[in-house]
């Protein structure tokens, strides 16, 4: 999950964090950590009541074609868009470090003109087809510890630099520390951060590798709530904070567009850069391909080595052709994809399945629920029958402690499920829709300007 939420969720963080100050920054990558925490949750909830591990079979049981049609559309637009951006990231970052590295030489032409377009395909070739024909995400494990190990040099490389500078946007005044930037940059800054938080499309192929059953539910639930609320937030709220210190408002929405080091070691760091956007690629293209798998061959269809290898070559292949039609655009692909693609899959979809989910429960639906069930075991666990009355009036004063207990902690627990089951997710999709659809009217006014 580190590696996938990743170089090209990582990069444009601080960008972001110019546009808010830092206070606002911090306060909206909470909101947005929060919600995304809360809507994975709600989906393996889901996975858990319906015994499905895949998000368009859950939305098949829950809400029927209509909701697996809309669940598949978003998700293929959401990873191939996700997969187009990060190609067109490769081709801007590798030529960099092919330029800083051969300087004062200049590099091969077809390493580095035309936009870095031979760059691209040639870790396309070497480094991100061969690691998108392994058959499950937890076969990257090996190579997503070298992808850590990249984002903690990088992190120290904007930290130390930042330090070195003396954090010179704070202290010009230019980076609001505790005030507001502009409450008109919100809905870019949400949009950004929430490109950079999403984790549903590639956490429920996870679940698929894991143990079945609530073993499996409780280690992914975990896996979730440490990458969102722990890893992630440490990481991008550093990354956004130092590096808006930096430059202010000469971020870049690519941050490695900035000059950190200067000279080899710029380039040695785009490099190492390159080489983890390869392999940011991948857990996203198994994501897109179990999809494309389920709507093909079927839920759970048994794995077919020539499928396999056609699916990931026609992603790959595909992706890869309009990353190179437009090499240059990666900033509009993520602006344009996480306003549209990512409102819909993160937040739009899981609450309506929820709510779903719930209205289906109250009319009877067969769907059965093992985290209800398991709670009425406990329940009934409480208050046992027990063989030793030698004392009735002890029984009975415990008895009447414990029921009085159980009323005080059943209204607390009513109260809070009512507001994690239904006040949250309203407020999340909410607060999503418009601010996502804000963010898409001001880039489609600057790619029409």
């Amino acid at each position: 999950m580190t590696c996938v939420r990743g170089c090209s969720s990582l990069l444009p963080v601080p960008y972001a964090f110019s546009k808010t100050g830092v206070l606002l920054g911090l306060l909206v990558m909470l909101v947005v950590a929060g919600s995304n925490c809360l809507t994975s949750l709600l989906l393996l909830k889901a996975a858990g009541k319906t015994g499905h591990d895949s998000y368009e079979g859950m939305a098949l049981a829950i809400g029927g074609p209509t909701w697996k049609v809309l669940t598949q559309i978003s998700l293929i637009l959401l990873l191939f868009g996700t997969i187009v951006g990060d190609f067109a990231l490769i081709s801007d970052v590798s030529a960099r470090a092919f330029k800083n590295l051969a300087a004062p030489d200049t590099p091969p032409a077809w390493l580095v003109a035309y936009n870095g377009r031979g760059t691209m395909c040639l870790f396309a070739l070497i480094a991100v087809f061969p690691l998108c024909c392994l058959k499950g995400m937890r076969q990257l494990e090996a190579v997503a510890t070298v992808g850590v190990v990249v984002i903690l040099g990088v992190l120290a490389v904007i930290v130390q630099s930042s330090i070195h500078a003396g954090l010179p946007a704070i202290a010009s005044g230019e980076l609001p520390l505790w005030k507001f930037q502009s409450a008109g940059q919100l809905p870019e800054a949400f949009v950004v951060l929430g490109f950079a938080f999403y984790l549903q499309p590639m956490m429920m192929p996870l679940l698929h590798d894991m143990p079945p059953g609530p073993t499996g539910l409780a280690i992914t639930s975990t896996a979730v709530k440490i990458v969102i609320l722990g890893v992630a937030c440490v990481v991008y709220g550093t990354i956004g904070v130092f590096g808006a210190a930096r430059f202010g408002q000469a971020t870049e929405g690519d941050c490695l567009v900035n000059t950190w080091l200067g000279g080899r070691r710029e380039g040695w760091m785009d490099l190492a850069m390159t080489l983890f956007l390869s392999i940011s690629i991948p857990p996203m293209q198994i994501s897109l391909r179990y999809t494309l798998d389920s709507l093909v061959a079927g839920e759970d269809a048994p794995f077919q080595l020539k499928r396999h290898m056609a699916e990931t070559s026609g992603i790959v292949v595909s992706s890869l052709l309009v990353a190179l039609i437009f090499p240059a655009y990666a900033e509009k692909i993520f602006a344009i994809t996480g306003a549209t693609a990512v409102c819909i899959v993160c937040y739009v979809i899981p609450v309506g399945l929820h709510f779903k989910m719930r209205a289906n429960e109250k009319l009877g639906s067969p769907i059965l629920s093992q985290i209800e069930q398991e709670q009425r075991e406990v329940q009934a666990l409480l208050l046992p029958n027990g063989d030793d009355d030698r004392d009735p009036d002890i029984h009975l004063t415990v008895r009447s402690s414990v029921e009085s207990d159980q009323q005080s902690d059943s209204t607390l627990n009513q109260c809070w499920q009512t507001i994690y089951q239904v006040v949250l997710p309203v407020a999340v999709v909410l607060l999503g829709v418009s601010l996502s659809l804000a963010a898409l009217f001001t880039t489609c006014k600057q790619l029409l300007a």
